[in-house]
């Protein structure tokens, strides 16, 4: 017969293993979060706007803040956030990852009119250049992988547009870093990392030219025309991740549960990286990210 003070301790024990099993639950969902610095680049300081009284992050701090405030230790930087490309700079943002438990995860390559589908071989030829040396950077922060923007990938540059890809994966291989592209076909005027001028391309034509070069997939599922296209596409692109993908909140085109169940459907195990668009309604970054984090929270 259990007497009552041994009631109160077996009690007072499942109540902590419980309590327990719960904290290691969330911790499980937030180890598999990452938090892009994109997200932040209305207020991130760098380049022209340096000495902008309203930019509040320098992002040597990125990784500090976003451990405390949301609990995710992962975090992917555009490349023109950095201040320096100097060993010193990058050694101090490798300290402060370390400092945060933090790693990084992507680096986020924009060139502009340096990428594979420009038509002029040698902007093509910059942009493999560049690219190359962003992969080294990559190395020297201890990241895993790098995203390009492919730019159109119109019908007219396709074939050299794989070409360039090519030799960045193959130069990518020797360092043992992921090069990887994300699906662009999205709706007209509904902002986010624009591709470069000329025909669209759609997933499809993105998922072929990603297998032809050998490129891995960063599934995002703001980018597609349609639910039809997402669904379907997300279903193709997962398999091809090297463990990251976007991650949006946007109830008004997608059910963002929807796309958490497809990426289980199809054994997806990585990263899911939370994009807020900076420019949408002038939302505050901070709430922003935290919206799409509480809304992965409840779906995953």
């Amino acid at each position: 017969m259990v007497n009552r003070r041994q009631f109160f301790l077996g009690t007072a024990v499942a109540v902590s293993a419980a309590r327990a099993w719960g904290q290691h639950a969330g911790q499980s969902k937030l180890d598999r979060v990452a938090v892009m610095s994109y997200s932040f680049d209305s207020i991130v300081k760098f380049g022209e706007h340096v000495g902008d009284a309203r930019r509040t992050i320098d992002i040597l701090d990125f990784p500090a803040m976003i451990a405390q405030r949301y609990g995710v230790h992962h975090v992917e930087i555009q490349h023109s956030h950095f201040r320096s490309t100097e060993p010193d700079y990058f050694e101090e943002f490798r300290n402060r990852l370390k400092d945060a438990k933090s790693q990084m995860t992507q680096l986020v390559l924009e060139f502009d009119a340096l990428n594979v589908s420009s038509p002029d071989p040698v902007l093509r030829m910059e942009a493999i250049d560049l690219t190359k040396r962003w992969i080294d950077h990559a190395v020297t922060l201890g990241c895993p992988r790098v995203m390009v923007n492919q730019g159109s990938l119109a019908p007219a540059v396709r074939p050299t547009a794989i070409d360039a890809l090519k030799k960045i994966t193959a130069y990518a291989k020797t360092k043992n870093v992921f090069v990887t592209m994300e699906n662009r076909d999205d709706p007209p005027g509904e902002g986010g990392r624009a591709k470069a001028a000329g025909p669209a391309s759609d997933w499809h034509d993105e998922f072929e030219v990603m297998k032809a070069a050998g490129v891995y997939a960063n599934p995002d599922p703001g980018g597609f025309p349609d639910d039809q296209a997402r669904w379907a596409g997300l279903r193709a692109l997962y398999p091809l991740s090297s463990g990251s993908s976007h991650l949006q909140y946007n109830p008004k085109r997608w059910n963002e549960a929807k796309v958490v169940q497809i990426s289980k459907e199809v054994g997806y195990k990585g990263l899911f990286s939370i994009e807020a668009i900076p420019e949408a309604n002038g939302r505050d970054p901070y709430k922003a990210v935290q919206s799409i984090l509480d809304e992965y929270l409840r779906d995953i």
